[in-house]
């Protein structure tokens, strides 16, 4: 596929799917910043008036979840909520430290990562340019300058690609809540001054009369009183949005012992690793692994042609430069202790605006230069 029009989506911090991923990852953080690496496994629904949060750990809880999730609820943008939470909280013995094996891996996998010169974030275009939309909107709105604008909002993108290469700008559809009711033209203009334009002056391509723009505003003020909240089902935004392939399991709600997560940012920086190098245009790394293996069983790697070398050599130089162990993948980016590090606050900001490319707030598997240099 080297000729397409492809679209991405991204969803704002109040998107009820978001909330939940932020609640789950508010948890990972509280417990991880208790000082213990016991497992951790948050899940989080949402709807009209009611929260359900579903905690499994390997220790007691160090903090008020129900208040930590109200807290959440009110940060993102709904200050006047104040939901029932529903809380079922459990601790497992193969949660614990002494039960986690943390060179195996405890669960069945195979994990993606991309990466791709023309972007100083290394990211495709589209999901970029969603969630670049995105966060424009939660500042216009925070800062009052879309003061009618709800917490509640997505962005689609859609972009035309010619070998693989990004060209034009086809499309932007904004579906939004509102809390007043302003004239179309006044939503109109407002968010093409204060959203659209800043948000896209960036990259090859950008925001041209030739555009489509869509405006599709709700009825209402949208949010988790009209529509449900779930952790992980907004996976797409996490990662590439549809331009590569990616795993199923939600990134969200996992300490750093699921490899499901952590496979995924090992995947990431392998990649970005190989374009920093300058060894491909492009290039995607899957990583698979098998139930109590130390080692992925696989490390494939696809550059779509683009690469100076061939697939297979940078397969086998990624396989002997990357420790590619689960408990390896944590400790050199000190998975556990990014929370503490942070004062308290890692996860939680990565679960919204996606999880690679993140420069903004530098996550250790976009930490590539030296990598880059023992590659190249």
């Amino acid at each position: 596929m080297k000729n397409f029009v492809l679209t991405s989506e991204s969803v704002t911090e109040g998107h009820p799917d978001k909330l939940c991923d932020q609640v789950s990852d508010a948890v990972v953080d509280a417990y991880l910043t208790a000082g213990s690496r016991a497992g951790v496994i948050a899940e989080c629904a949402v709807s009209s008036g009611v929260m359900f949060l579903s905690v499994r750990a390997g220790q007691e809880a160090p903090v008020d979840l129900a208040s930590l999730a109200r807290r959440m609820m009110a940060e993102v943008g709904y200050p006047d909520s104040a939901p029932t939470v529903m809380l079922d909280l459990s601790v497992s013995p193969d949660l614990t430290p002494e039960a986690l094996a943390p060179d195996r891996a405890r669960h069945m996998v195979s994990a993606f990562g991309y990466a791709c010169a023309g972007s100083t974030t290394a990211m495709p275009y589209p999901i970029e340019a969603a969630h670049r939309i995105v966060v424009a909107i939660d500042a216009a709105r925070r800062e009052g300058r879309v003061p009618w604008i709800a917490p509640d909002a997505q962005a689609q993108v859609a972009a035309r690609f010619e070998n693989r290469t990004p060209v034009d700008l086809e499309a932007v559809a904004l579906n939004f809540g509102h809390t007043a009711t302003p004239p179309p033209e006044v939503m109109q203009r407002d968010l093409l001054k204060e959203v659209l334009r800043p948000a896209l002056d960036f990259g090859p391509i950008g925001l041209t009369d030739d555009v489509r723009l869509i405006y599709l505003p709700a009825e209402s003020p949208a949010g988790p009183g009209v529509h449900s909240g779930l952790t992980g089902r907004k996976s797409a935004d996490d990662a590439y949005g549809s331009f590569v392939r990616r795993s199923g399991p939600s990134l969200c709600g996992k300490d750093p012992s699921r490899i499901d997560r952590i496979a995924a940012y090992a995947a990431r920086q392998a990649a970005r690793a190989v374009v920093t190098a300058e060894l491909a245009r492009e290039c995607e790394v899957q990583l698979s692994y098998m139930i109590d293996d130390a080692t992925p069983v696989t490390v494939e790697v696809d550059t779509y042609e683009s690469g100076k070398l061939a697939d297979s050599t940078l397969s086998n130089r990624l396989h002997q430069l990357f420790d590619f162990r689960p408990g390896a993948i944590a400790e050199r980016m000190e998975l556990w202790n990014q929370p503490a590090k942070h004062g308290g606050r890692f996860y939680t900001d990565l679960a919204r605006y996606g999880q690679m490319g993140r420069d903004d707030v530098a996550p250790p598997w976009e930490e590539v230069d030296d990598l880059a240099k023992a590659l190249a």
